[in-house]
């Protein structure tokens, strides 16, 4: 399933398949889901778990590699919020443990089905370190530290500056935190293989298929793409960052986009410079994170340092690359690295994140109760998206779960107002965010989001 002429790393390690079949003339199912990505998956996968006998058919625009699933960092992190000190802020001690508690039993659950099902998802429970470039950093991840062990939460280890730079040895580093319930992954891998042991199973994947339309009527849904109708007693929304075509979720959520650039594999003396024999997922403290993560193949990514909101939220693959954005990211990688020397970077892409006014998920169902949905991660839905599933599978079988009671499941959120008002918003709220970024690296600020940030997002959203 190898894209030709992409410039997207993971899915040149995909074995090359002619797309999956459209979905043709008119079809019944138990369940139809809209998005071949990890909701849309994660859900049929659980729905089949739980019960076999269970008819389901996935529809998907393009391929199961194309969206966020098969493009993202590869991080299966427990991340909710902008980290778990501003997360227990909104939401209360109890609400936030109980969510992050459900998503670390994801990560945990992910690596079990890969080992079970023979998933070839290059995982590796290697854990997440967080790290400090400045005092505002310090002060934050130090914030984090004792919010989890406030809450009783395990596996969160602080460093000093000598013990990080030994984890992973930059100039910039004065701290770091090592959170134990983390993975990285070959994103494209998993979701292929995931598809892979869902047709085994007998749940039907359709390529090449666009829903034009959702609707309940007569006790059901009735899915329509260009060559078929699909009714079933039950569907999910699974689009993620393009929920917001959906005349039901518009305005709950806008698409962001964000960028990574590859390294060229590195040579054994330049990993010996920089340690990182824990090979760790990694990102920095910043309120526009740096994230970055070793591949299989030897290779560094790195992402983030800006998010670009268009005006309108259109979705493009013209806006799969940003150019000032790439020289930027090269620029800052080598700055954070120069024992590496002369790096060359092999490639460079992007893609749209959904955003919620609250920056947490947003699962639950519409009004017709027949119709149910699952985006808004934030960028970080590897982990999250698997909680998802399980989430949509006890709500379609109308089961009581402590997943059905995590805080931000049929939880309201406000809504983002119409164009100009959202653009303006996320201007506003991007250069704010990158105004404090520039103090915190200055040593100007104690780490706290500028409540100046927080009285823009409540006004917009």
């Amino acid at each position: 399933m190898a894209h030709l002429g992409s410039s997207i790393l993971w899915h040149e390690t995909l074995e090359t398949a002619a797309p999956g079949a459209p979905a043709t003339g008119a079809l019944t199912a138990d369940v139809v889901i809209v998005g071949a990505g990890f909701t849309g998956l994660w859900s049929a996968y659980h729905l089949t778990t739980t019960d076999p006998t269970l008819d389901v058919v996935v529809l998907d625009a393009h391929d199961v590699a194309f969206g966020a699933s098969g493009r993202n960092g590869g991080f299966a992190m427990t991340l909710l919020d902008f980290d778990l000190h501003r997360f227990v802020g909104n939401w209360g001690d109890e609400a936030a443990a109980h969510a992050h508690r459900a998503v670390a039993r994801s990560v945990r659950e992910i690596g079990r089905t890969v080992r079970e099902e023979g998933i070839d998802a290059e995982l590796e429970a290697t854990g997440l370190l967080r790290v400090a470039a400045s005092e505002g950093q310090l002060a934050r991840i130090q914030r984090v530290r004792a919010t989890a062990d406030r809450l009783g939460l395990d596996g969160f280890r602080l460093l000093d500056r000598d013990r990080t730079r030994a984890a992973l040895d930059s100039p910039h580093y004065l701290g770091g935190l090592q959170e134990d319930a983390c993975a990285i992954v070959n994103p494209a891998k998993l979701v292929v293989g995931l598809a892979r042991v869902l047709r085994a199973r007998g749940v039907r994947i359709f390529e090449g298929s666009p829903v034009l339309d959702l609707t309940e009527s007569d006790g059901g849904v009735t899915a329509v793409t260009p060559q078929a109708t699909v009714r079933a007693e039950t569907a999910v929304l699974a689009t993620n960052a393009w929920a917001h075509r959906f005349p039901a979720a518009r305005g709950w959520s806008v698409p962001l986009y964000t960028y990574v650039v590859v390294t060229e594999p590195l040579s054994d003396a330049q990993w010996e410079r920089i340690g990182w024999q824990g090979r760790q997922g990694v990102e920095d403290a910043r309120n526009l994170v740096h994230y970055f993560r070793p591949t299989a193949d030897g290779r560094i990514l790195w992402g983030g340092t800006h998010a670009v909101y268009r005006y309108g939220g259109p979705i493009s693959p013209r806006r799969d690359r940003h150019e000032p954005i790439r020289r930027r990211l090269e620029r800052e990688f080598l700055a954070t690295f120069p024992q590496l020397g002369r790096v060359r970077f092999t490639h460079h892409w992007g893609g749209p994140i959904s955003m919620t006014s609250r920056f947490v998920p947003r699962i639950g169902r519409f009004d017709g109760g027949r119709i149910h949905y699952a985006f808004g991660y934030s960028g970080h839905g590897v982990a999250p998206a698997h909680t998802a599933g399980r989430i949509l599978r006890d709500l379609i079988l109308g089961r009581d779960t402590d997943d059905t009671h995590v805080c931000f499941v049929e939880h309201a959120q406000a809504p983002f107002p119409p164009e100009p008002l959202t653009w303006i918003g996320a201007e506003l709220t991007l250069r704010l965010l990158q105004r404090q970024d520039r103090r915190m690296d200055a040593g100007h600020d104690g780490g706290e989001i500028d409540p100046l940030i927080l009285r823009v997002l409540d006004r917009f959203a």
